[in-house]
Parts: C-alpha cells; sequence; structure tokens
C-alpha cells in the first residue's frame, strides 16, 4: 500500500487571506481608511498587507489615494464580482504538473485518470464561490 501524505484541507495564500480581509474591512467602514488601521484591527504587518492592498488595486477592487488625506475605499463597482472571480486572481489552482501543458513532463499523463479527479473538485470549490458576491463578504 502507498502511503501519501495529504494535509487534510486546502489552504489559501496569505494574500489570499489578506485581501478578503481587507475587503470585509472596507465595506464595513464609511469612506477612505489607512493601511495601518487595518493592520492594526487584524493584528498584520502593515508591510505585508501593503501587498494584498496593492494587488486588490491592481484588480480594482479598492481605488486608493495618495497623500496625507489619501487612504484606500472599497471599488463599489466590484461589489457583484463573484467571491469565486476574486479567488481565482489570487490562486494558482494547477495542483498538479500536468495542469499546465507548457510545463507538464509528467510520463503517466496521457494514460492517469488523477488529472479528470482533481479539475473537477477545482470546478466544484470555484463553482460553489460563484454564489457569493463580494458584497455578501460583510
Amino acid at each position: 500500500m502507498i502511503n501519501i501524505n495529504v494535509k487534510e484541507n486546502m489552504r489559501l495564500k496569505t494574500k489570499t487571506d489578506y485581501c478578503i480581509r481587507v475587503l470585509i474591512y472596507l465595506q464595513s467602514h464609511e469612506g477612505r481608511v489607512k493601511i495601518q488601521d487595518i493592520a492594526q484591527s487584524y493584528g498584520i504587518s502593515k508591510n505585508h498587507l501593503s501587498v494584498a492592498v496593492n494587488k486588490l488595486a491592481e484588480l480594482k477592487y479598492i481605488i486608493t489615494t495618495q497623500g496625507p488625506k489619501g487612504g484606500i475605499e472599497f471599488n463599489k463597482e466590484a461589489q457583484n464580482k463573484t467571491l469565486s472571480e476574486l479567488i481565482s486572481q489570487l490562486e494558482d489552482f494547477q495542483i498538479v504538473e500536468c495542469f499546465d501543458p507548457e510545463s507538464n513532463t509528467c510520463t503517466i499523463s496521457a494514460h492517469c485518470r488523477l488529472k479528470g479527479m482533481l479539475n473537477k473538485a477545482n470546478s466544484a470549490f470555484l463553482n460553489e464561490l460563484k454564489k457569493y458576491k463580494i458584497k455578501d463578504l460583510s
């Protein structure tokens, strides 16, 4: 019998977790807020949180304003995007090498059924998250 050591749960990247936390915080606060306020509220490093904020701004989930009166705020246009869209933009779902045809060197991929099973599992996960909008986070 082959013993495969597999974690019992799927885990999102820390950056994805922080992005979701930022969106929750922003939806529960009016107007602009400072990254430092969010960092203190969640007990997260401001530097680590800044990476998440930059990604959310790049993806247009938040609006950033520079300067002394600057800060970040929730982009209301993003409220109807799904949680599936957000997580798909932040996570890499190529959990086995054969999911990427350009880098696949697996010698059994032509006959392996695992790829199809994992693909179905990924699809089920993302399809479930399509039921929820960003506005549902808070």
